[in-house]
């Protein structure tokens, strides 16, 4: 279930305005992707919490980052742009699918990249395809954060990259070794309900907010860490 703000709040328009719609974006859920609102203070408090997860791999000042990913899911990724950009990081980017993995492998062999983030099954199944060798090429980061389907393939190679997943509006990263993964409880409350199913609400008030999100996971909630079960 989701509940929009009321449409004065963002279309009588500053568009610099805390609550001024920035876009549109992408949420998993059980029926499908969902459209929801995002504005600039939902984007500002992301960002924040995108700082804290760009710190924990280790970006700084002058690093730089590959971000991977597509149109529809930039509300989860733009705040890592922004939170990039104001550590003095530089970002490049590229689109999570096969055609697009020539930009992949140039970044990778031209920069040192610090971190690698987004790459998936289509990023190591079209490498493959133009003919470099997936586990080359993404060896060459500091630190590769994958996403959760191609993280067995990419172990198999001998890499031991971080697990990226969606969960609902969340973007969720596990490193290697820990147990589930941190997420921004100031934002969202997601609990799991009896049979399992992880459902998301939104904690903070938000140009969409949702309630109960059936996020079509299942997994458990412990000690302020998501343990998401294996995707079916």
């Amino acid at each position: 279930m989701m509940s929009l703000a009321p449409q004065s709040a963002w279309t009588a328009y500053d568009p610099d305005a805390p609550d001024a719609l920035w876009a549109i974006g992408t949420a998993s859920s059980a029926g499908g992707p969902v459209e929801y609102a995002l504005s600039n203070r939902d984007v500002e408090a992301d960002a924040l919490w995108a700082a804290r997860q760009l710190d924990a791999l280790g970006v700084g000042q002058g690093s730089l980052i590959d971000l991977i990913h597509n149109y529809r899911e930039g509300g989860q990724f733009w705040p890592f742009y922004l939170a990039a950009l104001r550590i003095g990081a530089v970002v490049l980017n590229g689109m999570a699918t096969p055609w697009d993995v020539s930009r992949t492998e140039m970044y990778a062999r031209r920069f040192d990249l610090q971190v690698l983030m987004g790459a998936g099954g289509q990023t190591v199944e079209g490498l493959g395809s133009f003919g470099f060798d997936p586990a080359a090429v993404l060896r060459r980061t500091q630190v590769l954060v994958a996403r959760e389907e191609a993280v067995p393939g990419l172990r198999e190679m001998g890499l031991d990259p971080h697990s990226l997943a969606f969960l609902g509006p969340l973007v969720l990263i596990t490193s290697p070794g820990e147990a589930g993964a941190p997420y921004d409880a100031d934002q969202w409350t997601v609990a799991a309900d009896a049979a399992g199913h992880l459902r998301v609400t939104s904690a903070a008030a938000r140009a969409c907010g949702f309630v109960d999100l059936d996020t079509g996971r299942t997994g458990r909630v412990v000690d302020g860490r998501i343990h998401l079960d294996p995707a079916s």
